[in-house]
């Protein structure tokens, strides 16, 4: 490993601060690994994905199971999207998600609490529901200390990634809890349509990645408009955009690879924030104008953007929405530094929420 891998390896944030200035809007990482954003490069590589393979993430396939429908191609990836996308359609669950949030925000303690944990626990529980079709907080707690403790820090995600490689971070309590309330699932549970085939790897990576970025999303929403006096709820939906664009819930957006063995990861991070591309890219600005083709990815792009976008957007806007419909915000300790939770990219957890009752 070079020094340059090394750097995008440890550090991941930092590398990217350093290589964001590059025109070209590519960096060698190692021979034949390239890390990229220039919009045209992007947008001919999302042309053009179903040609390429999709290998699996040295650090979730563990976790999530090589089978996982993130990296599945050909026809077996086809079907699983095909089966996902009706069910993952955001208005069915307006509802739900109203029901959750409103429950959520009930609960909320008068004194400080962890943006991130907070955004964290309430989109679990919306998946939850979406995935099993009934509340179960013993199952999703257990999901919880699960992951955490697999990537809660980015030395904890380190240390399983190179000091154990190639074993598996399964649970096989968890994974019979997961199994168990997956087959009382019935419809119109969305685990009640999976294919019977790989069903573990299926559900973990449901409630992984229809949680974490959409919790990560949700509370970078709430640091931009506490950092941004004068906006009003008419401006939601363009502050959400703005925000994914500043802060996306992660930063690269999965690797390619050719049937040459080249492998190409695309950067949403770096190529939001390109001054070719966006005038003063650090500032935040929602009244910004729509950027070209291939500059704007928050939920990927290709055959792999994400088939819960909907969903997440709709999930961002009604918590959002209604925490400050019905609460008064302030963040304390208002830092941006990120923490890295596996590619998924959340504020740190010591940004805290005190959110009091508005009379």
């Amino acid at each position: 490993m070079n020094r340059a891998e090394l750097r995008f390896t440890l550090r991941l944030i930092p590398f990217l601060d350093s290589v964001e200035s590059v025109e070209d809007g590519l960096v060698k990482l190692r021979d034949r690994r390239w890390l990229v954003w220039h919009p045209d490069v992007m947008a001919a590589l999302f042309r053009n994905d179903r040609a390429l393979r999709h290998p699996p993430s040295r650090t979730l396939s563990p976790l999530l199971g090589n089978r996982s429908v993130l990296w599945l191609d050909g026809a077996e990836h086809t079907a699983y999207r095909r089966t996902l996308a009706p069910m993952l359609r955001g208005a069915r669950y307006q509802a739900l998600i109203e029901e959750m949030t409103d429950r959520s925000i009930a609960e909320l303690p008068s004194g400080p609490t962890s943006v991130s944990a907070w955004t964290r626990k309430l989109t679990l529980r919306i998946i939850g529901r979406v995935l099993f079709g009934v509340d179960d907080d013993e199952l999703l707690t257990a999901f919880t200390r699960w992951l955490d403790r697999r990537l809660g820090s980015r030395a904890r995600t380190l240390a399983h990634r190179y000091l154990t490689p190639g074993t598996t971070r399964f649970d096989p309590r968890l994974d019979a809890m997961l199994l168990h309330r997956v087959q009382s699932a019935e419809p119109p549970a969305l685990a009640a349509f999976l294919p019977r085939r790989d069903l573990r790897d299926q559900v973990v990576s449901l409630l992984f990645a229809g949680h974490e970025t959409t919790a990560s999303a949700t509370a970078w929403t709430l640091y931009w408009i506490s950092r941004t006096p004068g906006l009003d709820d008419s401006r939601l939906d363009a502050t959400i955009r703005e925000s994914l664009r500043l802060s996306p819930p992660a930063a690269l957006a999965g690797n390619r690879m050719s049937d040459e063995g080249m492998v190409i990861t695309p950067s949403i991070y770096l190529a939001h924030r390109r001054a070719a591309t966006y005038e003063n890219p650090h500032v935040f600005d929602p009244a910004r104008t729509p950027p070209p083709p291939g500059a704007y990815f928050p939920f990927g792009g290709g055959v792999r953007h994400c088939p819960g976008k909907d969903l997440a957007l709709l999930e961002i806007r009604l918590i959002v929405r209604a925490l400050l419909a019905h609460r008064h915000v302030r963040l304390s300790s208002p830092t941006s530094t990120p923490q890295l939770r596996g590619a998924a990219m959340a504020p740190p957890p010591d940004l805290a929420m005190v959110a009091t009752c508005r009379r």
